[in-house]
């Protein structure tokens, strides 16, 4: 199955292009790809194609630090829903926590990890299989996530660490001033870090309720566009069932044309099982409904497929080790 990016998400590009008075229509179609797609936020691009457009926009691009300039163009509907979620996270930690789950929204080629070290919260960005092998497209992405801080946050943020995966380029200056600290050139992985009390601060841009209403939307974006994969396929069966009650192998199976042996052993194959994913699809849809305050927990576990609140409550402590109200309390 080809992996794809969401197309709105190039608008970036066209606009850098602009900007710099060279016209982006011939590149995009050289690549493959309509124009007109970019204003559709239903459409999706193979990965093979944006690929195609940057290596063709680098090459005749002066500026090898031209991702540094890109930032100030990004605008939250260039990453659909996640955008807006953004935006309207309470803290950055929990905009990043949105961005691992949800990034392959975005595209599907490119996966972020979270941590906390010892230089602070550490988002880490993970090309290693990608097809975007530029040195553009990590100071890209790092870009692109500073200014996302720096929109939530303020632009007095400055991260605590910075690395980036390519050698240093003569207009190195360029990238050092942008982030405002030392970069580490030649890392093994590019990655950001800023300190843990800017990422856990209370921002008064936070809305709860908004960020809750894109993440339900990214919930089913996400799977919708993971259907061509067997586990997807599953876990998007699972996720529209879940209200009609007990959601069973036989069902699923049964909606995708295979007997219950077959799925099992195609699962199989993928490492996973049915009970597995079951879970995890009623874990990620449990938190989502209990983030919200005004879903009560009764109305949780019916949504979920479970006969009685109790045997919810015991099953969310198994996956989480809290109970559904102190996972609730601990969110506060």
């Amino acid at each position: 199955m080809s992996l794809t990016h969401f197309a709105p998400a190039t608008n970036l590009l066209w606009k850098y292009l602009e900007s710099i008075d060279i016209n982006p229509g011939p590149l995009y179609k050289k690549a493959g790809i309509k124009p007109e797609l970019l204003l559709n936020p239903n459409a999706r691009i193979s990965i093979s194609r944006v690929d195609e457009l940057w290596q063709q926009a680098a090459g005749i691009i002066e500026d090898p630090c031209f991702a540094i300039d890109m930032a100030e163009f990004w605008h939250p509907s260039h990453m659909g829903a996640l955008g807006y979620a953004w935006l309207a996270s309470s803290t950055l930690r929990r905009g990043f926590n949105r961005a691992v789950r949800y990034i392959h929204v975005v595209t599907e080629d490119l996966n972020l990890e979270v941590a906390d070290t010892p230089t602070g919260f550490k988002v880490s960005v993970d090309l290693e299989d990608s097809v975007f092998t530029l040195p553009q497209h990590h100071d890209l992405i790092l870009t692109i996530i500073m200014h996302m801080c720096r929109f939530n946050f303020g632009e007095e943020l400055i991260p605590t660490e910075v690395k980036l995966a390519h050698p240093e380029p003569a207009c190195s200056n360029k990238i050092i001033d942008y982030f405002q600290t030392d970069v580490l050139f030649d890392a093994e992985h590019s990655s950001l870090s800023i300190a843990r009390s800017d990422a856990d601060l209370v921002l008064p841009s936070g809305n709860k309720q908004i960020a809750l209403m894109h993440d339900e939307m990214l919930m089913r974006y996400l799977v919708e566009i993971k259907k061509g994969d067997i586990v997807q396929q599953v876990q998007s069966i699972i996720l529209e069932n879940l209200p009609d009650g007990q959601v069973t192998d036989q069902l699923v199976a049964s909606q995708l044309n295979l007997s219950e042996r077959s799925m099992q052993r195609r699962l199989k194959e993928h490492k996973t099982t049915f009970r597995f994913l079951l879970d995890g699809v009623r874990e990620m849809v449990a938190k989502q409904y209990i983030e919200n305050p005004m879903n009560r927990m009764s109305d949780i576990a019916f949504l979920l497929g479970f006969s009685e609140q109790s045997a919810f409550s015991r099953a969310f402590k198994k996956w989480t080790g809290k109970s559904p109200v102190e996972y609730r309390n601990s969110l506060n």
